[in-house]
């Protein structure tokens, strides 16, 4: 990892180390975590607060009287709800910069990573898994490394103008030009902030499903949400500009991760993961 860490060497100079949405995030992910303390961490981040706030009061959670507190939160929407509702909100505001190297406009990033995220724990659902939060937020986070890797690849690029050569992806591309990929560094980074191994490890595979460490349910779930959000093709847009024919989509990848309950549930999976991104895509 010798390459990843010097691209995340001055990270602090690049992406404010954000204590407070990591502690909360850590803590989310605790079984013995302590609400109240929960509730005073999550205070101390007014812009977290904020983004919290908006997300209990949409409309995918359907409640009539205002929430106007984080404790109200945790009272009335429970403690795994308030985790998600942490997560998403601690994520947010890593992701919506401009990633200029990739072409994706402000926003692009983090639509696309919250959908994924979405359809990850919908899929996790399905497929029965006792705690999806390291998934959601490995789901969140997947594509952080982007957020590294954009000034010197776009520096690369310029100074590569005549490359000369085709490549069959963005990872081809990456490797050629930096000698590492967005998923690797972003791996690196997680692990620089300490995030745990069931995080920190489906980020760093999320386009190596040939792994050996890809066989885990963890990875899986997190490789599967991406292409499939990659193929619907969320950036900016809203998922119901999009048309996705889930029987087209079999037949054209025969080759996919052998997820629980997956296949045989794929058309409630999408619808379901339609509505709930409908209903949270523009709150945080």
């Amino acid at each position: 990892m010798e390459i990843e860490k010097k691209y995340i060497k001055d990270v602090d100079k690049l992406i404010p180390r954000p204590d407070i949405a990591l502690e909360v995030m850590t803590m989310a992910h605790d079984t013995q975590c302590s609400i109240l303390e929960m509730a005073n961490k999550i205070e101390m981040d007014p812009n977290l607060t904020a983004n919290m706030l908006r997300l209990a009061n949409s409309a995918y959670f359907g409640h009539m009287r205002e929430i106007t507190s984080v404790r109200d939160i945790i009272v009335r929407l429970g403690l795994d709800t308030v985790k998600l509702i942490a997560i998403t909100g601690a994520s947010a505001g890593l992701m919506k910069t401009p990633q200029q190297a990739y072409n994706l406009d402000p926003g692009s990033l983090w639509h696309h990573s919250h959908a994924t995220a979405v359809l990850s724990s919908v899929i996790a659902k399905y497929a029965r898994v006792e705690d999806p939060a390291p998934i959601y937020t490995a789901s969140l986070l997947h594509d952080i490394g982007k957020v590294i890797l954009n000034r010197p690849l776009q520096v690369a690029i310029s100074n590569n103008k005549n490359l000369g050569k085709k490549f069959h992806s963005l990872i081809e591309l990456e490797h050629f030009l930096l000698n590492t990929d967005h998923a690797r560094v972003g791996m690196a980074l997680l692990q620089k902030w300490g995030l745990p191994d069931n995080i920190t490890l489906p980020v760093g595979l999320h386009h190596q499903p040939e792994h050996e460490k890809a066989g885990q349910i963890h990875v899986k779930i997190v490789f599967l949400a991406n292409f499939l959000v990659d193929s619907i093709g969320i950036r900016a847009l809203l998922p119901e500009n999009f048309v996705f024919d889930v029987q087209e989509f079999i037949d054209q990848n025969q080759v996919m991760p052998d997820v629980p309950n997956f296949h045989e549930n794929m058309e409630k999976i999408i619808d379901e993961f339609f509505f709930q991104f409908n209903e949270t895509s523009n709150i945080v």
